[in-house]
């Protein structure tokens, strides 16, 4: 027996095998069995899982060493997980297959994240007039989006927040904290088009955007949300729904006067 066959009945000996680095989204192949799979990726990515590949007791080991959330994600497969299949830089974990179209993936650094828990998937310059992120992990309970210090070239405008290409919000009013005399002071307004909005100036630095988007990546129902915008001199916060039953996989930062963003990013935290 060669060197090169020895190391490999010891890698898999000990649930490696070989090595094979991915640097983008990766579909799983039948040459994967008792192999290791790296993923490499600055990006977020998935791992596709696919039936009538495998047998039972094939085992597949994945690990995450970009900056990129990687996310196991089931194709023509069942997966069956306790904990979360979303893999963090560094993580990793093993797919054990218990039938030809059925696996089970344990994570390797232990049980899923406590209620609560936030995990980066992503940051964002913000740039044009619109900023688009898409390919969202729908691994997580809810989704958080900060954006911070947005500033434009010239004007006064509206940001707003668009799912998947379209503003379908309803809402059911915002309640503002105004500066001066009356910084103390809490206002109701019943009605409001658009409240993912800030008005403030195109220079102001101080400006900063949080939205809440709950059981995001269900598809059955509207998804509740809630904002929380504030500057120097105001706050505001606001809440309401996403009317639509999609999952969101994709947002958009949108300037409505169209004036190019010169500053300011976007973070994105799913939240198991």
């Amino acid at each position: 027996m060669t060197a090169a066959q020895m190391t490999s009945l010891q890698q898999t000996a000990m649930g490696g095998g070989s090595a094979t680095a991915k640097t983008a989204s990766y579909t799983l192949v039948a040459a994967d069995a008792g192999t290791t799979v790296i993923m490499n990726s600055a990006s977020a990515t998935t791992i596709t899982v696919n039936t009538s590949l495998f047998s039972a007791g094939d085992t597949v080991f994945i690990q995450n060493i970009g900056a990129g959330i990687s996310t196991i994600t089931a194709g023509t497969a069942t997966v069956n997980t306790a904990s979360s299949l979303a893999l963090a830089q560094y993580e990793s974990g093993y797919l054990y297959f218990t039938a030809a179209g059925a696996s089970i993936f344990s994570k390797a650094d232990g049980a899923a994240a406590a209620g609560g828990g936030l995990t980066l998937l992503s940051t964002t310059t913000l740039s044009g007039s619109t900023t688009t992120i898409s390919g969202i992990s729908g691994a997580y309970k809810n989704l958080q989006i900060i954006m911070r210090n947005p500033t434009w070239a010239t004007g006064v405008a509206k940001i707003r927040l668009a799912i998947d290409g379209t503003i379908t919000f309803k809402t059911s009013g915002v309640i503002s904290w105004a500066s001066g005399a009356n910084k103390d002071t809490m206002v109701f307004y019943s009605t409001v088009q658009n409240p993912m909005q800030d008005t403030s100036s195109n220079t102001d630095g101080t400006n900063s955007l949080v939205w809440n988007i709950y059981d995001y990546a269900q598809t059955t129902a509207f998804k509740p949300i809630d904002i929380a915008w504030s500057n120097a001199t105001q706050a505001y916060i606001a809440g309401g729904c996403i009317a639509t039953n999609g999952a969101v996989s994709q947002i958009q930062i949108i300037n409505d006067q169209s004036y190019a963003f010169n500053g300011g990013s976007v973070l994105i935290y799913g939240v198991n």
